[in-house]
C-alpha cells in the first residue's frame, strides 16, 4: 500500500475541508462500543484505500488501480423534515454542504499528477445503531508503481 498516497489524501482534505475535524485511516473507530463514544472529533472522515486490480508494466513496475473508500461521519444535527421551520432545516442539512466540498476536492484530483484524476464510483447514506449520519463515498483512480 502506498502511505504518500494516503498522506496527500489527508493532507489535501484537510486544506480543502476545514469543517472537518478528524481525518484518519478507518480501522473500525465508528464500529458500536456499548456506552462508549467513537475516538473521533465530528464531523470525521475515515480513509481506507484498496488496490482493486494491478496489472503488470515490466517484471518489477505495475498499474495499480486503487478504491479509496471515504466514510463521513456526523453526529445528529436536528431534525430535516418538513414541517420544521426552513433556517433550522438548513443547519440540520449543512452535513451535506460538506459532503459537497470533500467531492469538489477529490473529482479530478491528482495529487500533483501522482495518480490518474480521481472519479466518484459511488456514493451511499447510512445511519449507524448509535444514530450517527455516515456517507460513504467511494472513489477510483490509478498510479503507476515501481
Amino acid at each position: 500500500m502506498n502511505k504518500d498516497i494516503f498522506i496527500a489524501l489527508c493532507d489535501h482534505l484537510e486544506r480543502e475541508v476545514p469543517e472537518l475535524r478528524w481525518i484518519d485511516e478507518d480501522e473500525g473507530q465508528l464500529a458500536p462500543v456499548p456506552g462508549a463514544r467513537p475516538p473521533v472529533d465530528f464531523p470525521c472522515c475515515l480513509l481506507d484505500i484498496q488496490y482493486s486490480s494491478c496489472r503488470d508494466i515490466t517484471d518489477t513496475e505495475q498499474v495499480v488501480s486503487p478504491t479509496v473508500t471515504l466514510r463521513v461521519a456526523f453526529l445528529a444535527c436536528g431534525d430535516t423534515n418538513s414541517k420544521v421551520p426552513g433556517p433550522l432545516r438548513r443547519k440540520a442539512l449543512e452535513r451535506l454542504d460538506v459532503v459537497a466540498r470533500i467531492h469538489a476536492c477529490l473529482q479530478g484530483w491528482t495529487a500533483g499528477d501522482t495518480i490518474s484524476p480521481m472519479s466518484r464510483r459511488s456514493a451511499r447514506p447510512s445511519v449507524t445503531a448509535a444514530g450517527i449520519k455516515v456517507y460513504t463515498i467511494i472513489y477510483d483512480t490509478t498510479f503507476e508503481e515501481y
